[in-house]
């Protein structure tokens, strides 16, 4: 994937953003890191187009955003629709998460996450961006879908 312009504005925004976190994803992040130990590196607040997503694995084209009150309105809702629809068209899988759910439990959400790009790095219609393969890759179960 080409490397875009990211102007001083947006980088400066992100920035803001992963030091004003919010408590979930505060709480994610904290369990998202851990999963680079299975090959799974995540970005927060990372800029992708005109967009700064919650979470990025890049390696698997997977972005993981934590839905607040904000998403639940109208406004919201169509916001997440334009959103989404701009980022699927640029290949990347998108999960939500509610924020309850990720404050009552963040290692599941993880957990989930993880199975998530499980799944999505073993569909070969989705080629990965030059790495070996996952641990434990081709081994995932069936789980819940978490979307």
């Amino acid at each position: 994937m080409p490397r875009t312009r990211v102007s001083f504005e947006m980088r400066q925004k992100a920035r803001s953003l992963r030091l004003h976190a919010t408590k979930a994803e505060s709480l994610l992040w904290y369990e998202l890191r851990e999963l680079a130990n299975e090959g799974l590196k995540f970005r927060r607040q990372s800029p992708i187009g005109p967009y700064i997503v919650d979470f990025v694995c890049p390696r698997v084209k997977l972005i993981v955003e934590v839905d607040g009150d904000l998403h639940e309105t109208e406004a919201g809702k169509r916001h997440d629709m334009v959103r989404d629809a701009y980022l699927q068209s640029l290949g990347y899988v998108i999960v939500r998460i509610d924020e309850p759910d990720v404050i009552n439990s963040a290692w599941h959400v993880a957990q989930s996450v993880k199975d998530k790009a499980e799944r999505v790095a073993g569909d070969p219609s989705r080629p990965l961006r030059g790495h070996p393969p996952l641990k434990g890759e081709g081994d995932a179960g069936a789980t819940e879908e978490i979307i």
